[in-house]
């Protein structure tokens, strides 16, 4: 919906016809129905304790909008209610709803989920996030249970990033699917709130932050609401409906066409944030996130656009994962070819520009026998593959990858490592925490010459030597046995 956009796009697809690539249906561009939501700064959020009210800070305090593509939306004096984690697992006996109906009101839910609170490897995945510990999942749930509105309560360490990343990803124009309900499925307000700015809103209730953490995860807990504190809101919106496009190139296989490889990287990024001083740089670039990425499925095209193959490869480069995977949701859910045809994927996002690395970060490791894989090619150089460093920040529920996982579809989500040839492991953390703190979803995310792309051409060639042996042989790397995948994968494949 911008020019920047378009000329990526563009860009995109012009290199794919000049790699001689076909389009995968009749065209390069592969429409995704958008509707743009963006809050007119009349929209107010108060929370108010028996009367007394205080309309809260956006940006500063609070960030808060809608997904439903309406131009104004109101919610009065809806009670707020105390859901923990607020998750409904089955599987692992726990239910943070349960004995108390929600709705029309208001649930303030606490960020990640109980494993990484607790760090006990028996309650969920431990320190590893589950999907349940995704800001996603707890929208998609409140609004299953009826709510009109949902608050995530953020603190740094759980959420995995700071809160100007909350801020910049949270304001300015929302970006959604076209439903045909106008988002009505969803609550009416989402929104984010800082610790300790609950805190101090919580006071007068006799209640705090910390104490909410630990009643959440006492087995006894049960929700409740806050007696006397509400949220009212008027939302008003300017709605724009328009044409966003993942951009999909593909080459056909010799003898087993109908057999795909992917390779897959998003294309968008944010846009621009409200500048402070005249002065200020606003526009959100992107570079490493995920520019990193679009050039590596490009240099792949090339690659593959020199040299035959018995399957076919597809290069896909997504829009919309900034505002929830939703490019790559939507080719997964209306795909232009049989997914159960995919043999494996591989994603690509926001790769550091690390240099030389003796070791690459397999994301969600532990998932697939694509790790095989990539283990024997590392070994071959005297590399080796480092298990996920971080994985109680759910990486690997916040890229592409996963739209494609859900459906049974092996992807790998590898990145360049952290133990880097020149200063070892230490200077990799160095490089990777100032990228999560200085520069991811900020301004700072730029390109410079300096960079050591070095490590970034590693990576490639893995990826490159892994996925032309599968381009060429009769291989199925599955999901590992108990991966919550393989059943899916299974099914799919059931009846080849």
């Amino acid at each position: 919906g911008t020019p920047g956009g378009q000329l990526t796009k563009n860009f995109i697809s012009q290199s794919f016809q000049d790699f001689d690539l076909q389009p995968i249906t009749n065209d390069y561009f592969l429409d995704v129905p958008t509707s743009e939501i963006t809050l007119k700064d009349s929209s107010y959020l108060t929370l108010s304790f028996r009367g007394d009210d205080r309309k809260m800070i956006t940006g500063e305090e609070v960030v808060f909008w809608t997904k439903h593509a309406r131009d104004y939306r109101k919610i009065r004096d809806s009670e707020v209610v105390f859901v923990g984690y607020g998750i409904v697992a089955p599987e692992y006996n726990w239910n943070d709803y349960e004995g108390i109906d929600v709705t029309g009101k208001t649930v303030l839910i606490l960020v990640n989920d109980p494993g990484f609170a607790t760090g006990k490897l028996r309650l969920f995945n431990g320190r590893s996030m589950t999907y349940y510990g995704r800001w996603t999942y707890k929208f998609e749930e409140a609004a299953i249970q009826g709510a009109a509105a949902a608050i995530i309560v953020h603190e740094e360490e759980p959420a995995a990033y700071p809160w100007s990343v909350v801020e910049n990803s949270w304001q300015g124009p929302q970006l959604d699917l076209q439903r045909d309900d106008l988002g009505a499925e969803r609550v009416i307000l989402e929104s984010w709130i800082r610790d300790y700015v609950l805190d101090d809103v919580l006071k007068f209730t006799g209640f705090n932050y910390q104490a909410l953490k630990e009643i959440a995860l006492e087995k006894t807990f049960s929700p409740f609401p806050f007696r006397g504190l509400t949220l009212s809101s008027e939302i008003f919106n300017k709605v724009r409906y328009l044409q966003s496009h993942n951009i999909g190139a593909i080459k056909h296989g010799r003898t087993k066409p109908n057999e795909y490889i992917l390779f897959m990287a998003h294309w968008d990024h944010l846009g621009k944030v409200k500048a402070v001083k005249p002065a200020d740089d606003v526009i959100l670039n992107g570079a490493v996130d995920n520019a990193t990425g679009v050039a590596s499925i490009l240099e792949l095209a090339k690659r593959y656009s020199e040299i035959d193959t018995e399957r076919s490869i597809i290069f896909l480069a997504v829009t919309l994962e900034e505002s929830g995977l939703l490019g790559s949701e939507y080719f997964a859910k209306y795909p232009p070819i049989d997914l159960s045809h995919v043999v494996s994927g591989f994603n690509f996002d926001a790769i550091l520009p690390t240099g030389l690395t003796n070791d690459m970060v397999v994301v969600g490791y532990g998932a697939s026998e694509l790790e095989d894989l990539l283990e024997e090619e590392l070994s071959k150089e005297g590399r080796y593959v480092n298990p996920d460093p971080n994985p109680e920040k759910g990486y690997f529920y916040r890229s592409d990858h996963i739209s494609f996982a859900k459906r049974g579809v092996p992807m790998l989500y590898a990145d360049g490592g952290f133990d880097l040839v020149d200063g070892g492991k230490a200077a990799g953390f160095v490089i990777e925490e100032g990228y999560r703190v200085d520069a991811y979803h900020g301004v700072a995310d730029e390109y410079s010459e300096s960079w050591d792309l070095a490590g970034l051409n590693q990576s490639i060639d893995v990826i490159y030597a892994i996925s032309l042996e599968l381009a060429n042989n009769s291989q199925w790397p599955n999901w590992y046995d108990g991966n919550e995948f393989k059943a899916i994968r299974d099914q799919s494949r059931q009846f080849e």
